[in-house]
C-alpha cells in the first residue's frame, strides 16, 4: 500500500461500507413495526447482496492489481539468484483481499439462498478481519517508530470488527452488534486517512518525538468520538423520516376512512329521499 494514495482508497473503501451500514441497520430497526417493514426488508435483502458482490468484485481486482502494478512480484514470492523476498508488504495486501474475498463469495452464495450453514458469512467476514489484523501487526515495510505505531492502532477498529462479527455468527441481526461493527469500520477507514496524510509529508510530522506519539493516540479517540456523533445523526435522521412517513401514512388512512364515512351517509341520505 503507497502513502495517502493507497491508505486513502482503502480508508475510502471501509469508509463507504460503514455509511451504507449506518443507514441500514437502523433503517431495519426502526422500521420492523412500520407499515413499511415488508418493503424495507427487501431493499435491505438487495443492499445486501451488493454489498457481498462488491465485495467479491473489488477484492478480487485489488488481488490482482496488487501483483501486476509496475514493481509488484507479479505472483513471484522469492528471488533464488538473490536469496530476497520479493514485494512482501504487496503480498500481505494481497492475502487481505483473498480473505475478504472467499468472505464475499459465501456472503452472495448465502444470500442466493443456496444451502449455506446460517453464519458461516459472517464467521468467515471474521476471519478475514483477523487476518487483516495479523498482516498489519507484521507490516515488514515500517520506516519508522511513528509508522508503526499509528498502524498498530488501526489493530484496535480492525479486531473490534473482527470480535463483533465472531458474535454476530449467533446473534444476528442484533442492533447493538450491527452498530458497534459499523462504528469500527468508518473508523478503520477515517483512520486509514489520516495514515496516509501522516506518512505522505514526513516533514510536518516529528518521527521520532515521542510527543507525537501521545498526539496520535488522543487523535485516534477524536476520530471514534467524530464517528459516534455520525452515528447518533444517522439515527435521527433515519428515525425522523421514518415517523414522518408513518404520519403520513396515518393521515392518509384518516382521510379515507372520512371519506368512506361521509360516502355512506350520503348514500343513506339518498336512499331516504328515494323512500319517499
Amino acid at each position: 500500500m503507497g502513502y495517502l494514495m493507497g491508505h486513502s482508497l482503502h480508508g475510502t473503501a471501509f469508509l463507504l461500507i460503514g455509511f451504507v451500514w449506518a443507514i441500514k441497520h437502523p433503517l431495519r430497526f426502526l422500521g420492523r413495526k412500520s407499515k413499511y417493514s415488508l418493503q424495507i426488508e427487501k431493499l435491505c435483502y438487495w443492499v445486501e447482496l451488493m454489498e457481498w458482490g462488491g465485495m467479491v468484485i473489488i477484492c478480487f481486482s485489488g488481488a490482482i492489481a496488487e501483483q501486476c502494478v509496475p514493481g509488484a512480484p507479479c505472483f513471484h514470492l522469492y528471488n533464488e539468484t538473490t536469496h530476497q523476498w520479493l514485494g512482501l508488504h504487496l503480498w500481505q495486501h494481497s492475502t487481505v483481499h483473498a480473505f475478504f474475498l472467499m468472505a464475499g463469495v459465501v456472503g452472495v452464495l448465502t444470500r442466493c439462498k443456496f444451502q449455506i450453514p446460517v453464519g458461516l458469512d459472517y464467521l468467515l467476514f471474521s476471519l478475514a478481519l483477523f487476518n487483516e489484523g495479523l498482516m498489519f501487526y507484521a507490516h515488514s515495510h515500517r520506516i519508522s517508530a511513528l509508522d508503526k505505531y499509528i498502524h498498530h492502532i488501526l489493530l484496535i477498529p480492525i479486531l473490534s470488527g473482527a470480535v463483533c462479527s465472531l458474535f454476530e455468527v449467533w446473534l444476528r441481526n442484533n442492533p447493538v452488534l450491527e452498530l458497534f461493527r459499523t462504528s469500527m469500520f468508518i473508523t478503520q477507514g477515517t483512520w486509514l486517512w489520516q495514515i496516509g496524510f501522516v506518512l505522505q509529508d514526513t516533514s510536518i510530522w516529528d518521527h521520532n518525538d515521542p510527543e507525537t506519539n501521545v498526539f496520535m493516540a488522543i487523535c485516534y479517540s477524536w476520530h471514534y468520538a467524530s464517528v459516534i456523533l455520525f452515528l447518533a445523526f444517522t439515527y435521527g435522521i433515519v428515525y425522523w423520516v421514518l415517523r414522518i412517513l408513518k404520519g403520513n401514512c396515518e393521515e392518509g388512512m384518516k382521510m379515507q376512512k372520512f371519506i368512506q364515512a361521509d360516502t355512506k351517509t350520503y348514500t343513506a341520505l339518498l336512499n331516504g329521499s328515494d323512500e319517499e
